[in-house]
Formats: C-alpha cells, sequence, structure tokens
C-alpha cells in the first residue's frame, strides 16, 4: 500500500516534469525566434515571430510564478 510520501512524490514528480517542458519549450521557441530573426522578412514570418514571442512571455510567467510558489 502506498503511503502518503508516495502520492506527494509522484506529485512533485510530475510538476517537475512540467516546469522541465516548459523550460525545454521556451529553449527550443527561442531558437525559432532567432532563426525567423535571420530570415528575409515577409509576412508569414512576421506573424510566426508574434506567436512564438507571446508564447515565450507566457512561459516566463508560468516559470516565474512556479518560482514564486
Amino acid at each position: 500500500m502506498a503511503g502518503w510520501g508516495d502520492v506527494f512524490g509522484k506529485i512533485a514528480q510530475q510538476f517537475q516534469g512540467r516546469v522541465e517542458r516548459l523550460k525545454n519549450e521556451k529553449i527550443k521557441l527561442e531558437a525559432e525566434k532567432k532563426d525567423i530573426e535571420g530570415r528575409p522578412w515577409n509576412e508569414k514570418n512576421a506573424v510566426r515571430l508574434t506567436a512564438v514571442c507571446k508564447r515565450i512571455d507566457v512561459i516566463n510567467g508560468l516559470l516565474t510564478s512556479n518560482a514564486k510558489d
């Protein structure tokens, strides 16, 4: 039978996994942002860059709120 320590340990692992996924996604998006900025400018690149920047901002907010907890 699993004790409370096991239950809380699993919850902590899932939360830590979520943070790591966010960090990994942020790294990939920052690389994509840098790549887009190096390309010739057009409407398609502008739309994608806007989406990437918005997602990076959301991730930064999530990571910041997680650090405050």
